[in-house]
């Protein structure tokens, strides 16, 4: 299975849609309509909702917290279980899907949390370690020698490659060595992490029982009773999941076009990693953004550690259950939910507000309006919904709904798609015999809506946790009280901030730099020409967006140079600053209606750039 990008075409002005530049009027009545609509939703109450349960959802949007394999000289992790509410300030899996009552298997699913917890607490302990299969002195134990044979696809040479091992994977490389360590260890941490969220599904669930029967956790540590047993506790696994790494997009792209003939091309083309359930193989390049590695090795553990996957090595050409089925969207979306996957402070986190994947979502469905789609219209199999012409809309609405479904949603529903995922992934039933369960199916798309309007509350008790390439708030309700509780940002390539009530001070204390921005839109904000000091610095800066804001002609000479498309819309602009904008050397698209600009200055500045596209919305007065 590949996965496609959302493009970046489909995220700024640039290539948006009519109602993203609407004039004004315009946007106060799409605003009020707004609200209206998010006060009908909130008068529904929502039937799935279990008495004492709270619809608070800057308390319900959460990420899910998991642990990760530590050095035994790492420092312990105290975590806090619950606040003066009683609501758990860290949500584990476990946490994340069990009910009032939970059953035996939720029980165990706690317990083997409760063995990631005391790890976390107490790296050193040798019982521990043993359990988990970890080193003495580091988190993954990693070795590497000379590759002799390689899958014939691959048509590789012996030593032409070398061989990475870890607990769990395999890695073909003809990477760096550097590359090729930092891959295989996230690798291991991917592999721990998956086990801890979809613990119902994985195949080392029944060694985990064995473990941790007859365990008292109220009485008994875990180190305690793992010594208490009659030999020392690990958890065993069979063959290591294969990945292959390329040293290039470019050898990438090659490799898997000559390895996959019947694939294709365009899509392998179009992607950054790509999974094979026929070959068992996943295949990557270096990337400083794992999101791809990520998504595609969720699927290849849904294939290969899976409980109910099917333990022969298929033949060739074999279309499994999941290639077929109609709740494809459901696999990719799943996917698309562990792109989410960093780490900080020794923790995992999935999902919540801030996931990649979101933040397209959240722009069409608060900016562009476009509607959530039904359930109905996003069922297909996988060869339906790849060859559909707007394929990276349905990933977005895809991933939007898993991730309300594993971050927003009751236990109850959380239970169900885990078992529906696990009938997906079963080789004993027929894709037509996986129906979805009703809690699925009758969620309401405009509560879905409202999970994606983000406010102050969510970034208070939900920060988000290290660096993030993506962020969008647009169209939320978002103040600069709620900016004050983050913590700045490095590593935004694209940030939108429009239609917020918040100022220059707001702005710079959230990005911390814009050494890597792309994409930058603070239409209708509060901010003034002070923001140009955040210019600074943004030597890739390719779409900015100031429009409806109070910047005036000074604002130009501090845009850097490498901007090539420019909203100013509705702002301070006179003829003043044509000067400036003739100098952006790379300007390609200029708007600068309902400013102070006159028809002569704007005939100067055609005549002088007749290949930059002048005011192409054409907005009436």
């Amino acid at each position: 299975m590949w996965k496609k990008w959302l493009g970046g075409n489909e995220v700024g002005k640039g290539g948006a849609n009519q109602f993203a530049r609407a004039p004004l009027y315009l946007i106060a009545l799409a605003f009020l309509w707004i609200s209206h609509a998010e006060a009908i939703v909130r008068a529904e109450e929502d039937s799935r909702t279990t008495p004492g349960e709270t619809r608070d959802a800057g308390k319900l949007i959460d990420r899910v917290t998991a642990f990760i394999p530590l050095p035994a000289a790492a420092d312990p992790i105290a975590l806090p279980s619950t606040d003066s509410a009683d609501t758990p300030l860290v949500l584990t899996p476990d946490i994340a899907a069990r009910s009032d009552s939970p059953n035996a298997a939720d029980e165990i699913w706690s317990a083997y949390i409760e063995l990631w917890k005391a790890h976390h607490a107490d790296p050193s302990q040798p019982e521990l370690r043993t359990l988990f299969g970890l080193p003495a002195d580091a988190d993954v134990l990693i070795t590497q020698r000379r590759g002799r044979v390689a899958p014939s696809e691959l048509q590789w040479r012996p030593g032409s490659f070398r061989v990475w091992q870890s607990d769990h994977f395999e890695i073909l490389s003809q990477a760096d060595d550097v590359e090729s360590r930092r891959v295989a260890e996230s690798l291991e941490r991917e592999y721990w992490v998956w086990t801890q969220v979809f613990f119902p599904i994985w195949a080392g669930r029944d060694q985990v029982a064995l473990i941790t029967n007859d365990w008292d956790r109220q009485s008994t540590t875990a180190d305690a009773h793992l010594r208490s047993l009659s030999s020392p506790a690990r958890l065993k696994h069979g063959q290591r999941h294969r990945v292959v790494l390329l040293p290039d997009a470019e050898r990438y792209r090659a490799t898997v076009a000559s390895a996959f003939r019947n694939t294709d091309s365009k899509a392998v083309a179009a992607s950054t990693g790509f999974y094979s359930d026929t070959l068992r193989l996943s295949f990557f390049f270096p990337q400083q953004d794992l999101s791809s590695l990520h998504h595609e090795v969720c699927h290849q553990l849904f294939t290969e550690a899976s409980a109910n996957a099917s333990r022969r090595r298929p033949t060739r050409g074999q279309v499994f259950a999941t290639a077929t089925t109609n709740d494809f969207w459901l696999i990719e979306g799943i996917a698309g939910y562990f792109e989410s996957l960093r780490y900080e402070q020794s923790l995992a986190y999935v999902g919540g507000w801030e996931s990649p994947r979101l933040q397209l979502a959240r722009y069409q469905a608060l900016i562009g309006g476009v509607p959530i789609e039904s359930l109905e219209d996003l069922q297909g199999s996988r060869d339906e919904m790849q060859s559909k012409p707007d394929l990276a809309r349905w990933y977005s609405q895809a991933s939007l709904r898993t991730h309300f479904l594993m971050d927003s949603a009751v236990p109850a529903v959380r239970r169900e798609l885990i078992k529906q995922l696990a009938d997906l992934y079963s080789p004993s039933k027929k894709p037509a015999e996986v129906d979805p369960p009703d809690s699925i199916v009758e969620i309401n798309p405009a509560e879905i809506l409202r999970s994606l309007r983000v406010d102050d509350a969510h970034i208070s008790l939900n920060p988000i946790k290290g660096d993030l390439a993506t962020l969008c708030l647009a169209g939320c309700e978002v103040t600069g009280e709620g900016l004050s509780k983050q913590k700045p940002i490095s590593g935004l390539t694209w940030c939108d901030l429009s239609r917020l009530p918040i100022t220059d001070a707001d702005v710079q204390q959230l990005v911390a730099d814009t050494s890597l921005m792309d994409q930058l839109s603070l239409e209708a904000t509060g901010v003034t020409n002070q923001i140009a000091s955040l210019f600074r610095g943004a030597t890739q800066l390719r779409e900015l967006d100031l429009s409806y804001t109070a910047v005036d002609d000074s604002v130009v000479q501090s845009i850097p140079p490498s901007v090539s498309t420019l909203w100013l819309t509705g702002t301070q602009l006179t003829d003043a600053s044509i000067d400036g904008l003739l100098k952006l050397p790379r300007l390609q698209t200029l708007d600068v209606q309902r400013t102070k600009m006159t028809d002569q200055g704007l005939q100067r500045f055609k005549r002088s750039r007749p290949e930059c596209q002048l005011n192409p919305l054409n907005i009436p007065e």
